[in-house]
């Protein structure tokens, strides 16, 4: 099967997250503390080889071959969308929307993303803010500059971590809205990283996975 995210059994202090994967089009939901959530993230996109502890390994699996965590191939394959940290404040939310292009270096798909970014700020709303600068947003501009990287960058797979939350009602609503547009338009697999099962995203998981900190007792179930 191509497009799928699979990663390797993970010790994190007393915390064991349990080896498992993610096909494309499949929404995976994984329940687990916020120091675990970075911890797993950083090792998500942190170079990974025989030497990393535990010998730790996460990669993409695609028709062309797999994608080790930590490779330019695998970060512009594997979207993120991380809570408070979608905005650089002195660049313009243009920018921001292409710095994960900037970072790489790739000029065709700088070109290519750069053509598209009028039909995706139209879609997560800020057409007219892209040459603001960034500065102090709200919870909601910061979400919707993750979503609208991840609609540029087309991932097979994105992770996202409760982007959603401390946001007012009206936003709330509004960006369930933009997000569940927006995955249907890409058909991208989620990972989705919750402190609690009751978060509120509205999605429909095909599974969840529970990890228990400071025990080691994972729980799997369907459905939710």
């Amino acid at each position: 099967m191509s497009d799928v995210l699979h990663w390797d059994e993970l010790h994190l202090g007393h915390t064991l997250i349990p080896a498992s994967h993610v096909a494309h089009g499949e929404f995976v939901r994984l329940v687990m503390n916020y120091p675990c959530q970075y911890a797993f993230m950083q090792h998500m996109f942190s170079p990974c080889d025989e030497s990393c502890a535990d010998n730790w390994k996460m990669w993409l699996q695609t028709d062309s071959g797999l994608q080790m965590s930590g490779s330019r191939e695998f970060s512009m394959s594997v979207g993120s969308m991380i809570r408070h940290r979608g905005l650089i404040a002195n660049l313009s939310l243009r920018e921001n929307l292409l710095l994960p292009f900037l970072y790489h270096e790739n000029h065709t798909r700088l070109e290519q993303a750069a053509d598209e970014l009028v039909d995706v700020a139209n879609l997560i709303g800020l057409t007219a803010a892209l040459d603001e600068k960034a500065g102090e947003r709200t919870t909601f501009t910061h979400a919707l500059i993750s979503l609208g990287r991840c609609l540029l960058i087309k991932p097979a797979i994105i992770v996202a971590q409760e982007v959603h939350i401390g946001m007012p009602p009206e936003h709330l609503e509004q960006f369930k809205d933009i997000s569940m547009s927006a995955l249907q338009r890409l058909g991208s697999g989620l990972l989705y990283l919750t402190a609690s099962p009751e978060e509120g995203s509205g999605l429909d998981y095909a599974r969840t996975l529970t990890v228990k900190a400071e025990h080691k007792d994972i729980q799997s179930r369907k459905g939710e």
